[in-house]
């Protein structure tokens, strides 16, 4: 009986390096493909939330026959904006009950009857409740330590949003830039005429009757990125940039004032102050942003959209005629 002697062979050298270089092809090819099933994903659920506030903001029109106010004047308690206020018909009513709306001795005695902080009998508790609706899986802006911190905000409209800055007032031409209902700086009023979209911060009374555009060609509430902003509080107070602190006046976007952005096109008002550049929307998305239109319908529109279609899709009651968007 003969001994075998047949030796069985590995891989060379450069066989394996051939085998790992096919595998890191693959790899290189299928990883966009993965990531954007995973941007597809985050857009979803990000369109998903905004449905869930269309939900919510029309059954509250339902039993109060209005939208939401955003505030209720300078110092007015309770001083909350118009997320507090839908929370019932979001079905997170038992954080809504523990709000308290009358304002605390101690809040008083400091001088901020509307500081919301002092407002709430259980303070910690609600403000460390995470809303599940509030934040778009794409945005990765925001501070760590503030859980009530949104990714969408309150459409003022076509509003007039002058810079602390004031050689940073890019957008600032009537009729152009924020139309003749958007008068009030920063949507500061309680008269609904001077409010271009459907949100003022001091509290206007909006119906769906004021929205003579069509509300399916009117934007509701859109997504911000909170960063870029330098309200950067959570939805609670009424004066923080998830209440009503987006205006169209700023194109679609924009980056200006974004931390660490690569899309500067003023370094002149990178200051988060410059409200002018600062109180606008803006995702992460590639390409555009995400808007709940006022008939509750979600669209995602492209960034690189007409500016004058932007800023009439931006009024409630400008007279103007929608082109295709």
């Amino acid at each position: 009986m003969t001994k075998d002697r047949r030796r069985f062979k590995g891989f060379t050298l450069i066989e394996l390096l051939v085998v790992i270089a096919i595998i890191a092809v693959l790899i290189a090819l299928l990883l966009p493909a993965v990531q954007q099933a995973r941007e597809a994903a985050r857009r979803t659920q990000c369109k998903n939330n905004l449905k869930q506030y269309g939900l919510g903001l029309h059954n509250y029109h339902d039993v109060y026959k209005m939208f939401p106010i955003a505030g209720q004047n300078w110092a007015v308690p309770p001083g909350i904006g118009w997320q507090p206020r839908i929370l019932p018909f979001m079905d997170q009513s038992p954080t809504y009950n523990m709000l308290n709306f009358s304002p605390s001795a101690a809040a008083i005695a400091a001088g901020r009857p509307n500081a919301y902080q002092a407002l709430l009998p259980n303070n910690l508790q609600v403000n460390t409740t995470v809303l599940p609706y509030i934040k778009c899986p794409t945005d990765s802006s925001g501070r760590l330590d503030v859980p009530g911190q949104g990714s969408y905000c309150g459409s003022l409209g076509s509003q007039r949003t002058p810079s602390a800055d004031g050689a940073c007032n890019t957008w600032l031409v009537q009729g152009v830039n924020y139309d003749n209902n958007g008068v009030a700086d920063h949507g500061n009023t309680l008269t609904s005429a001077q409010i271009s979209g459907m949100f003022g911060r001091l509290g206007p009374v909006i119906t769906i009757a004021k929205v003579s555009d069509g509300t399916s060609n009117t934007f509701f509430v859109g997504e911000i990125l909170s960063d870029c902003n330098d309200h950067t509080g959570d939805i609670w107070d009424y004066n923080q940039g998830g209440n009503a602190h987006a205006s169209t006046a700023v194109p679609l976007n924009n980056m200006n004032t974004c931390p660490n952005s690569k899309k500067i096109t003023n370094p002149a008002c990178t200051n988060p102050n410059n409200w002018n550049y600062s109180w606008g929307f803006r995702s992460l998305h590639t390409g555009g942003a995400n808007f709940l239109m006022v008939d509750g319908s979600v669209k995602f529109i492209g960034e690189n959209i007409d500016y004058n279609t932007y800023q009439r899709l931006g009024g409630r009651a400008d007279g103007n005629t929608v082109g295709e968007f």
